[in-house]
């Protein structure tokens, strides 16, 4: 048991449905579920009755909705505490394997402040927003997404703007290319992550390789977009991505699309973050002026 499960299963019992909690902790659905079903195998009883109308606590799961209540407020006060009396001043950074905006800045964080410790909090990729908001990290990398819920929640300073690519194996017999069309791609097999592709571009994509969609595969498992990269290195397959990381895979040729496709980056806060966040993101905007990937 965990603090992470308690608060998922208080805004499971808030919002009475788990589609409309994930939405609001930024985690699927699915990985909601499990957080909850491993609750309530610890507890050894049923917490929560589901149904087509929505999810109900259980007698015990009354009793367990106000403990865990009293458990994360005395949590959070023991850690306010614990950190008045801290003589080491420190900012959490959120970690994930395959971006890699972050880690200039934290170089050049650690030049400029040594006497605040960089804590870095590893988690999956699509959680970032969860352990901002939750308090469990204070800055996570992401991308601009205007139809995210987050842009009402917190505060994105953006730092990188960045052109979609084709990326592919050396040898590859369109890696001779200065740039390609997307028409020029639909005679191979081209992957992409369409949670990573704003809808009209995934809809221009399809439409490209309407006569070939067989060579159009789509993968859902963000989180292996490293093992993908690495993939196409090996095989004749061609990865369409705007995410900085590709430029860390020295085996793939990395060939700019002749399209208006643009992903923007940068990193996520609280609005009322401390000080030492503040600082931390004034450095990030020093590092990434004029800078340029690729």
């Amino acid at each position: 048991m965990n603090n992470e499960q308690l608060k998922t299963f208080i805004t499971v019992v808030k919002t009475q449905s788990f589609s409309k909690a994930a939405d609001q902790s930024y985690i699927t659905k699915q990985s909601m579920l499990k957080q909850i079903n491993s609750l309530e195998e610890e507890v050894g009883c049923r917490l929560l009755d589901r149904s087509r109308t929505g999810t109900r606590l259980t007698e015990a799961g009354e009793i367990f909705f106000h403990g865990a209540k009293n458990i994360l407020r005395d949590w959070d006060e023991l850690v306010t505490e614990c950190r008045r009396t801290s003589a080491t001043e420190f900012i959490r950074i959120g970690s994930v394997e395959h971006q890699v905006l972050l880690n200039p800045v934290n170089e050049a964080f650690a030049k400029k402040y040594p006497e605040v410790e960089i804590r870095r909090i590893v988690h999956p990729n699509h959680s970032g927003e969860y352990r901002v908001a939750h308090g469990i990290m204070d800055v996570g990398e992401t991308f601009r997404n205007d139809t995210d819920v987050f842009r009402d929640v917190f505060e994105f300073t953006p730092l990188l703007k960045m052109h979609y690519l084709a990326a592919m194996r050396n040898g590859h017999p369109l890696s001779f290319s200065d740039s390609l069309s997307l028409s020029d791609l639909k005679n191979y097999p081209v992957l992409v992550f369409p949670l990573m592709l704003p809808e009209e571009y995934l809809h221009e994509l399809q439409s490209v390789f309407q006569d070939h969609p067989d060579h159009l595969i789509m993968r859902d498992d963000v989180d292996n977009q490293v093992g993908a990269a690495f993939e196409c290195s090996h095989s004749d397959q061609i990865m369409i991505t705007a995410n900085p990381f590709i430029y860390s895979v020295s085996d793939l040729m990395k060939i700019p699309l002749r399209t208006e496709w643009t992903r923007e980056y940068g990193l996520i806060s609280m609005p009322d973050c401390p000080p030492v966040v503040r600082r931390y993101i004034e450095t990030a905007r020093e590092v990434y002026r004029n800078r340029v990937f690729g």
